[in-house]
């Protein structure tokens, strides 16, 4: 019986390939395992499509922030805005987009900002093909600046 050492083993275990089998063993493979379509799939979650759209939304222009758009208690209670629903089935996805702007943003060139920015980034991230984003503003306010906090 031949000698067995743990360096064999781990030796073993770093040549080894997909298939379990070490380089020196592997026999011809046919071409076909190596095309794109064959390799396995991609599967996105429903809660990363809704951080994607949710994510997009902030990033445009003159969309308000979660702390400007409601009280630290709304926050909480998930009252905040983007508020994000999407219908995601066989690669397609419809997302509602809700937000609030900031004044003076005019809200026409807003929802088109927004609906342009989560449609790319589905594209980009998801690999999803984007059949309609619905933005709505629920309310705009106005931009503030932070406020300090004074010890009195």
């Amino acid at each position: 019986m031949p000698a067995w050492s743990p360096a064999e083993a781990v030796a073993d275990t770093r040549t080894a390939d997909f298939t379990g089998t070490r380089p020196d063993r592997v026999s011809d493979r046919s071409s076909d395992q190596d095309e794109a379509g064959k390799r396995g799939s991609l599967v996105i979650k429903d809660r990363a499509v809704h951080r994607i759209t949710e994510a997009a939304a902030l990033q445009v222009p003159g969309v308000a922030t979660a702390a400007e758009s409601t009280s630290t208690v709304g926050a909480a209670l998930g009252r905040a805005y983007p508020r994000v629903d999407c219908d995601i089935a066989g690669g397609r996805v419809r997302a509602h987009v809700e937000v609030v702007g900031l004044w003076p943003t005019p809200a026409a060139r807003l929802g088109a900002d927004v609906r342009d920015a989560v449609t790319e980034q589905l594209q980009r991230l998801a690999g999803l093909r984007v059949d309609a984003v619905d933005v709505s503003i629920a309310k705009v306010v106005r931009a503030t600046a932070s406020r300090r906090r004074r010890v009195q």
